[in-house]
């Protein structure tokens, strides 16, 4: 493989190997088909495994031969997964062969038995009944039905079917029907003439999936299982997603959750380029996604596209050009045209490839075919009663760019989802839908919050200072109230305006440092450190002419910094905590 795998994925891949020897061998002494269960949580790499995995058994290893005649027929449910599945083998195994993946095409594909040393791509919309591979025509004198049963009687000992049940993107009665075409090739089909496969690998998130899947069945079941919290601890997955919904009677509500979306992006923007920069890796361009409604009549959507790319320029002061905007419209493959701007269609296995996309408009359908480690971002124009779907596609969101934990900045560790037409109940729905077995079992936090009060804060060295612009007197101008009573107003205001904050006792918070309301000041001559001083403090009340004590030794922070030669200091125009793994050896 051109990529290392992470010691969890070694693990599963011995595993793997190891059962699916055993189950070779025992389906050649008993012809009772046998099944390895591979069940990992979201974002472990199952698919990197997987292939992994045909290429130990294609070239050997130090325990097994070589058998380079094998023969392997990956089934999912979707054509975009087969897709984007075949393209990570053709980037990431370096021994086989670009010719070796096969895509089993409707119109051209009639063989009557499978080619040795092929991995074949199928997927379950092409075996329905009308479906023209499992009819006969003028141009097809075997059925992919009677191609399988023949290659399953014929080649029994290098045959394997991988199901790739891991990424279900389908619902209601279309996720039925495939599941029941898959089950065709664990329990055989009489009406087909097709006999259960020798040996099936299905891939899964949960052990329920499967479970539904090969129940009834009489085969062999073997399984491999990787716990979340080797996924958690190996920094492929982002540690946090944040839900954030508006207020309850807010109005206006979706373009002003647009805006601090966009507010969320360009700060993304700003921080990887300042890490990148900083630890010389090459630029994470993170891509804004945003889910628009679905057309009626002859409009491509019923929310205002012009309006929404133009309100996202307005805040990032971006200026858009062509390529850097797409979408993924199902209804058209062509270009639209949105406030002067040509934005082409995508196709979204392709996105996380072109680092020119900055934003992806879409409706429906990526929530299968597509992972993204850019996705930083993410606004919806959906309503309540898509929680299910919305989790499904954020579980497709939580990967990391960089396939590590970044340790000295956490924004970067986060994933943002904006859902304007949704509240704290609704919410609780996408984060339940998350954790249960529609949206995979996925090993990060998940949390919501209101727009309003921000739920997480990242930790830094500098106290949080709070400047009030107070406008200089015009010689030639007169003003109606002295300064005194200007400077009375303000404290009014202030107070009114801090009586009304909500509390937020009950919010999460993750490592925040105490920043006191009067920060000290150093002085230069000596270098003692001495509480800044108020110029007028006739309005202010006893007892809050006292400042509080600042509890965060910074002196001692910095002190302990340069004692470890750590004397280069970059400005930057960003604020990241790139103390934090000095102030955890200090503590």
């Amino acid at each position: 493989m051109k990529v290392e795998l992470f010691p969890f994925q070694k693990i599963a891949l011995k595993q793997l190997r190891l059962q699916s020897a055993e189950a070779l061998g025992s389906y050649r002494r008993t012809h009772t088909p046998q099944v390895v269960s591979f069940t990992a949580p979201t974002g472990a790499g199952k698919t990197i495994i997987i292939a992994s995995l045909i290429e130990a058994i294609y070239f050997g290893d130090e325990n097994y031969p070589d058998q380079q005649n094998a023969i392997f027929v990956w089934l999912s449910d979707s054509p975009q997964l087969n897709e984007q599945s075949k393209q990570k083998i053709d980037l990431k195994a370096d021994k086989i062969r670009l010719d070796q993946c096969v895509t089993i095409s409707e119109d051209s594909f009639d063989r009557e038995i499978l080619e040795d040393g092929h991995i074949y791509f199928l997927n379950t919309q092409k075996l329905g009944k009308s479906s023209n591979l499992t009819r006969h025509s003028d141009n097809r004198q075997y059925t992919i039905w009677e191609t399988l049963a023949n290659t399953a009687r014929e080649k029994n000992d290098r045959l394997y079917v991988i199901i790739d049940e891991a990424h279900r993107g389908m619902q209601g009665r279309e996720a039925g029907r495939a599941t029941s075409i898959m089950q065709k090739f664990l329990k055989g089909s009489p009406e087909d003439r097709l006999s259960a496969m020798p040996v099936v690998i299905g891939m899964s998130a949960t052990l329920e999936r499967f479970n539904k899947l090969v129940e009834g069945t009489t085969s062999t079941i073997y399984r491999v299982v990787v716990a979340p919290e080797d996924v958690r601890a190996s920094g492929l997955l982002k540690d946090r997603i944040v839900i954030t919904y508006p207020e309850e009677h807010s109005v206006n509500k979706d373009m002003a959750v647009l805006q601090a979306a966009a507010d969320d992006w360009k700060g993304k923007w700003d921080h990887w380029y300042q890490y990148c920069y900083e630890q010389h890796y090459g630029q994470v361009n993170p891509i804004f996604v945003v889910q628009v409604l679905n057309n009626t009549a002859d409009r491509i959507s019923d929310t205002d596209l012009d309006d929404c790319l133009r309100k996202i320029e307005e805040r990032t002061g971006f200026r858009f050009q062509s390529g850097e905007v797409v979408h993924t419209f199902g209804q058209t493959s062509g270009t639209v045209h949105v406030n002067g701007l040509n934005v082409r269609y995508e196709e979204p296995s392709r996105i996380t490839e072109d680092k020119n996309i900055r934003v992806v408009f879409f409706k429906e359908n990526l929530s299968t075919g597509w992972d993204c480690p850019r996705a930083e971002t993410m606004m919806s124009f959906r309503h309540a009663k898509d929680a299910t779907y919305i989790a499904q596609l954020l579980g497709r969101m939580v990967r990391t760019p960089m396939q590590m934990h970044i340790q000295v900045d956490d924004t970067l560790n986060d994933v943002h989802l904006y859902l304007p037409y949704f509240d704290a109940a609704t919410v609780e729905d996408v984060v339940n839908a998350l954790q249960s077995t529609e949206g995979g079992n996925i090993p990060t936090e998940v949390y919501g919050e209101t727009l309003s009060g921000q739920t997480f804060d990242t930790l830094t060295v500098k106290p949080v200072r709070h400047h009030k612009h107070i406008p200089q007197p015009d010689a030639n101008q007169m003003t109606l109230f002295p300064r005194e009573e200007t400077g009375s107003i303000d404290n009014q205001l202030q107070q009114a305006t801090s009586a009304t904050q909500p509390a937020s006792a009950e919010s999460t918070t993750v490592l925040q440092a105490n920043t006191p309301s009067a920060p000290a000041e150093v002085s230069q001559n000596d270098g003692q450190t001495e509480p800044a001083q108020s110029s007028d403090t006739s309005d202010q009340p006893t007892e809050q002419s006292e400042p509080q004590a600042d509890l965060f030794d910074r002196e001692a922070v910095m002190k302990f910094i340069n004692d470890s030669c750590l004397l280069t200091y970059d400005v930057r125009t960003v604020r990241i905590n790139d103390y934090l793994i000095s102030l955890y050896r200090i503590a």
